[in-house]
């Protein structure tokens, strides 16, 4: 498993037996491009995890300006808090593309709490892993400069990509939702980016980015927060 990549893929560090036993529980939906998948603050029906395609996760505030958080792709799933608290979806989320995605109800997984309590331990440690994630990046959003705060976001989404060291890992994000994300205009993160590119840090594509020095992109990160550097 990649680095971070237990964050939003808890399901898969699990024992082979639980594994197999909340998969077994696990129904196949399949939704089209532009499907809304879950709204914000509705109940919680469940959890999902994405089979294949891209799943958007975001918010938008009454002006219209939009957040996004996250784009899932295969191995990630969401709508997992709601679904352990009961409470209500916490974003939004949309199908980039035709997507394959795997349902859990709410009540399968309160069953398989139930029958196997070293489930508990299981989301204790991921609720507990969104909220030190949570943390870090509420301080990268408020006081990382603007190249820091782009660093530290393709690092986040590289989280997920199950790749050996030194090998390319590439995203499937436009320019303008990665703007979003670190909430600064398209122009000014297209100069970070160049800037990236000069270092060898990362290539640029059509609707795609390749990062190609995964360790260089965290320590533009680390120049700015109080984490020890990497060796």
């Amino acid at each position: 498993m990649a680095k971070g990549a237990e964050t939003l893929n808890w399901i898969d560090a699990l024992p082979d037996e639980l594994r197999a036993a909340v998969m077994s529980q696990m129904k196949t939906v399949r939704v089209r491009e532009g499907a809304l998948i879950c709204e914000r603050f509705t109940p919680a029906k469940g959890l999902f995890r994405v089979v294949s395609g891209t799943v958007r996760l975001f918010s938008l505030a009454p002006d219209g300006r939009e957040m996004i958080y996250k784009l899932n792709g295969a191995g990630e799933s969401f709508g997992d808090i709601a679904a352990i608290d009961g409470g209500p979806y916490a974003v939004s989320t949309e199908a980039v593309t035709d997507c394959e995605l795997l349902f859990l109800s709410r009540s399968q997984l309160n069953e398989l709490r139930k029958k196997y309590p070293e489930l508990e331990t299981a989301l204790l440690g991921f609720v507990a892993r969104i909220a030190r994630t949570s943390i870090m990046s509420l301080e990268v959003a408020t006081i990382f400069p603007l190249h820091a705060r782009v660093a530290s976001r393709l690092v986040f989404l590289a989280a997920n990509e199950n790749t050996g060291s030194g090998q390319t890992i590439e995203l499937k994000i436009a320019q303008k939702d990665l703007s979003i994300m670190v909430g600064a205009s398209r122009q000014a993160v297209n100069k970070v980016l160049v800037e990236f590119q000069s270092m060898a840090l990362i290539e640029t594509r059509y609707g795609s980015l390749c990062i190609t020095d995964l360790d260089g992109l965290r320590r533009q990160t680390m120049r700015f927060s109080s984490a020890p550097p990497l060796d």
